[in-house]
């Protein structure tokens, strides 16, 4: 009887030591999470959370910089477009469009003792001056760009346009919509007829591409 238990109590005893075992590399192959361990993996949760902190901080930067240029790139073009409509209106550029182009010439029979009727410098500067009205955005008188200063003046038989000797036929190209300087030109008892009642000459054409150099005077910087 001794026996038998003895040998039931080995048995036990293999067995339990095969269990214990069989434990050791369960516990060895997965670590357990203890009380020894939970600090580092709060230092490495820590150390994460300060990481993501950083890198939303250098994304906004980023996303700020690059809103900057995008704000910076479409003043500049702003700025731009300024410049040249400035330099446009200064009359510092050739611009070309649509408009209209006035040819002013001499009464046919020649002046003789009708030089009353002879184009003056009034008449030009009244048909620039309708021209101004109806819209016209850039001006020209026989190839010379009409600015701010251009001066118009009489000097014996001949014209000063931009202090450049001038003579009839006169052409006149002025920018804008060709149908509204058209019909203001065109007005009756307006200034053409009132230049044609006295035998002065005028054409009026219409065209999409006509063009107006830049201002070449001498008070140029």
């Amino acid at each position: 009887m001794k026996g038998r238990q003895t040998w039931g109590m080995i048995g036990m005893l293999l067995l339990l030591g095969i269990l214990l075992g069989v434990q050791f590399r369960v516990d060895r192959g997965v670590p357990a999470v203890g009380p020894e361990n939970v600090g580092d993996m709060a230092v490495l949760l820590q150390r994460a959370e300060q990481q993501n902190h950083q890198l939303a901080k250098e994304l906004a930067s980023l996303k700020a910089q690059i809103l900057r240029q995008d704000q910076g790139a479409v003043r500049y073009k702003a700025l731009v477009q300024q410049l040249d409509l400035a330099r446009a209106e200064a009359g510092l550029t050739t611009v070309s469009g649509k408009g209209v182009e006035v040819v002013v010439s001499e009464p046919s029979g020649g002046l003789g003792s009708q030089a009353i009727f002879a184009i003056h410098d009034t008449d030009v500067l009244s048909i620039l001056n309708e021209l101004r009205a109806a819209g016209a955005y850039a001006l020209s008188i026989n190839g010379q760009r009409v600015v701010a200063t251009t001066e118009v003046r009489e000097a014996g038989s001949i014209f000063s346009i931009n202090n450049t000797p001038a003579a009839p036929p006169f052409t006149i190209v002025a920018l804008g919509d060709p149908t509204t300087m058209r019909q203001a030109l065109l007005l009756r008892g307006g200034v053409i007829d009132t230049l044609q009642a006295v035998g002065i000459g005028i054409k009026i054409r219409t065209a999409a591409d006509l063009s107006v150099p830049a201002y070449q005077g001498a008070d140029l910087p």
